[in-house]
């Protein structure tokens, strides 16, 4: 038996039958070269950064960085202490080629160290065995998500060509470095070093562990698995406070893409498969991101787990839409579940924004808006609501899965030549309104998470931290925001005399 109950036997051909336990044809799908890349695009870019600064934030930091005290404007909260947690791709450019994705590149963590009006930095690029092969070698061996060498070094597995360059997790003592595809990476609490991948039992090693895992307020873990190679499949996750794998589960869900993130309510999982679909056959000839095809004609399928019985399922339609993030989800007692997710028309930022970003080219693409979804217990769901620009959505962690009053999001100001997001946006869903705090020209924010205050019981009794990429002046600063007063702006920022390169997601570990 697996730790998780199901039987070993039936786990490993379920998984093998999905991709999960071998994922041969993956190698094959990413030999495939679409023309090839070299030196153009680190070119082009280096071109771009020197007309344009705003490029700043995607391009290549030494592999390590180091302040010991930063430079704090204002009065840093004194109950805010800990440390804070960034990840993203950062490593673009490495023996004279450039990725052609933003998400291609190699992660780095970014720590600040809050100990009372003290705050230290430290940057480290994530080497993973995939980055330490390649630097032995001194040449790129591994294709990434949507760039391909004409030829590449065996591919064994989803960790061989692991960049661990999305999210942080720590959970049960474990610091975590978390990608898409493949294995979370463990990290030394002491260092940052990376210290091999975690396999949450055997039966599980290599096994695609999301990015976007829940935690519920008791401290349970929730995560899903996507797999695409040979036939879609997602696995279920559920895992104790302590970081002990409970149970898991394998879903065949039919035709899909590569799914980024999902909901939790206090009883059910929720998984939305937009008609972002990949097509293994067009995975012989093309990239990952371009074997998936736009299916506007198609609906939105929604997945909705039994937390307690993987095995009870039901399934909902939305009309065709796109989106990577959520905010939060909660249940009626009638099974009438709501959410948040930031939705956009089609895939368009992935397709071609972020794509060719790397190029240093800014291509518009269709906005994604704050939404609310209403599934009932049964039949259609509806997307009840659309509101502005908005994206990484975040609640209290003390409201996951439960009926929330808070979102806080990344917003648009109302006319702007700069990157798409400038505001955090704090949005009050009982009163129907929003107040927001334009950082202003010259200045990109990146994810602000909520840190409730010691002893707080409100969703807003705390602060937002978040860094912004000053791209005019060429530094990074750290700000916190007081969450009842968002638009009054940053109560202190702590300054880096450097940028550091934007990123996805972090985590805060408090004292």
């Amino acid at each position: 038996m697996t730790a998780c109950g199901i039987p070993r036997r039936r786990f490993l051909a379920a998984s093998a039958a999905s991709g999960l336990a071998g994922f041969a044809p993956f190698a094959s799908a990413l030999a495939a070269s679409a023309g090839g890349w070299g030196e153009e695009w680190g070119g082009a870019f280096a071109t771009a950064l020197g007309r344009n600064r705003m490029l700043l934030g995607w391009k290549t930091p030494p592999d390590r960085l180091d302040t010991k005290s930063l430079a704090v404007t204002g009065t840093w909260p004194a109950a805010l202490t800990g440390r804070f947690f960034r990840n993203g791709p950062s490593i673009h450019d490495r023996f004279g080629q450039r990725y052609r994705h933003w998400f291609d590149g190699d992660g780095m963590i970014q720590e600040f160290a809050i100990d009372g009006c003290r705050i230290a930095h430290r940057g480290r690029v994530v080497r993973t065995p995939k980055l330490a092969r390649e630097d032995a070698a001194g040449r790129r061996l591994y294709s990434g998500y949507a760039t391909h060498l004409d030829s590449q070094a065996l591919v064994q597995g989803p960790d061989s060509i692991n960049a661990a360059n999305i999210s942080v997790l720590y959970h049960g003592g474990e610091l975590l470095a978390l990608w898409e595809g493949g294995s979370a990476v463990r990290l030394d609490d002491a260092t940052l070093a990376a210290s091999g991948f975690k396999a949450w039992s055997p039966q599980l090693a290599g096994v695609p562990f999301s990015a976007h895992p829940k935690v519920d307020p008791d401290g349970t873990l929730w995560n899903i698995g996507c797999a695409l190679l040979p036939r879609p499949a997602l696995v279920l996750y559920r895992i104790d406070r302590a970081g002990r794998l409970v149970k898991t589960g394998l879903v065949d869900a039919g035709p899909m893409g590569l799914i980024h993130d999902f909901v939790v309510t206090h009883k059910s999982l929720v998984i939305l498969i937009h008609p972002f679909l990949f097509d293994p056959v067009r995975a012989e000839q093309a990239s990952i991101l371009d074997a998936h095809a736009w299916k506007p004609q198609a609906e939105t399928r929604v997945l909705v787990v039994d937390k307690e019985d993987f095995r009870k399922r039901r399934w909902h339609a939305l009309p065709a839409c796109f989106g990577f993030h959520y905010g939060n989800g909660w249940e009626e007692a009638d099974g009438t579940i709501r959410l948040d997710h930031c939705l956009a028309s089609d895939p368009g930022i992935l397709i071609e924004t972020l794509r060719y970003v790397m190029k240093g080219e800014f291509r518009p693409s269709a906005p994604l808006r704050y939404s609310r979804i209403v599934l009932p217990p049964k039949g259609e769901g509806r997307i009840e609501y659309q509101a502005d620009e908005a994206e990484f959505a975040k609640v209290a962690p003390g409201a996951v899965g439960r009926r929330h009053r808070f979102v806080y999001t990344l917003g648009t100001p109302d006319s702007s030549e700069d990157w798409r997001f400038r505001t955090v946006v704090k949005r009050d869903l009982e009163r129907g309104t929003a107040e927001s705090f334009d950082y202003g020209p010259g200045r990109i924010p990146e994810e602000h998470l909520f840190v409730p205050r010691p002893g707080g019981r409100s969703e807003d009794d705390g602060w937002l931290i978040g860094t912004v990429l000053d791209w005019k002046k060429g530094v990074t600063a750290l700000s916190a925001f007081d969450a009842r007063a968002v638009a009054a702006g940053p109560v202190a920022q702590a300054r880096l005399p450097y940028p550091l390169p934007l990123g996805f997601h972090g985590a805060f570990v408090g004292d």
